[in-house]
């Protein structure tokens, strides 16, 4: 047995408390940026939604090669204030719930990824598909952050099956009362695709970060 000190003691109380407060600084910094990223990722689709550009701002897969920058607008986007207010709950709702994985780069590199991603995913579907509205984002976007979570809580998975079959029940015809548009679960599927792929390059960029820095520490 080590008999400690009143200074040794206290040293270690005095770094106990530090880590307790850098870890809690941390976690209201993470959530102060997604916070602030959801925040303004609202504010601008409520901009967008007062302006009469909605035409040219609307995703088609047709004419994307007219209108590229859809891929990043139609999310954006919405059919009525009652649809903006949907999805923007569900943003609000993810990133209330997953916060500590969010600042406002990592929020807004999801949003590109899964958006770009799914559009051109859409784009590779034989049929004409046009749309408007984060849904898509937003299954891409959980998923990333449950496949995160279960890595840590495996009974996440559950979770991630329950999602996955839900979507693979709307490609099979369920259709709830506030679905609007015949290619909404097409772009759910699209999203969720998307958040795998954008879920498995950020893993891999974080792995080859880490073998660059134990390279550099040899």
């Amino acid at each position: 047995m080590i008999a400690l000190t009143s200074g040794t003691s206290n040293a270690f109380y005095h770094t106990e408390q530090l880590e307790n407060r850098q870890t809690l600084m941390n976690k209201t910094q993470s959530l102060t940026s997604g916070a602030m990223a959801a925040a303004l990722l609202i504010l601008v689709s409520a901009v967008i939604q007062w302006l009469p550009y909605h035409d040219v701002l609307t995703y088609n897969s047709a004419a994307l090669s007219e209108r590229i920058w859809s891929l990043i607008s139609a999310p954006l986007v919405h059919l009525d204030w009652n649809h903006w207010l949907f999805n923007m709950a569900g943003l609000a709702l993810i990133v209330g719930i997953f916060n500590e994985q969010f600042d406002m780069r990592q929020l807004f590199n999801n949003y590109l990824l899964i958006s770009v991603f799914s559009g051109g995913l859409l784009w590779l579907w034989p049929e004409t598909v046009q749309y408007v509205g984060l849904s898509g984002v937003l299954h891409g976007l959980l998923l990333v952050c449950l496949i995160n979570v279960a890595l840590k809580q495996p009974w996440y998975a559950v979770v991630i099956v329950v999602v996955l079959g839900k979507v693979i029940a709307e490609l099979m015809g369920f259709r709830p009362a506030h679905f609007v548009g015949p290619d909404v679960a097409l772009i759910h599927a699209a999203g969720i695709i998307a958040g795998a792929l954008t879920w498995f390059l950020q893993r891999r960029r974080i792995a080859d970060a880490v073998r660059r820095k134990k390279a550099q520490q040899d």
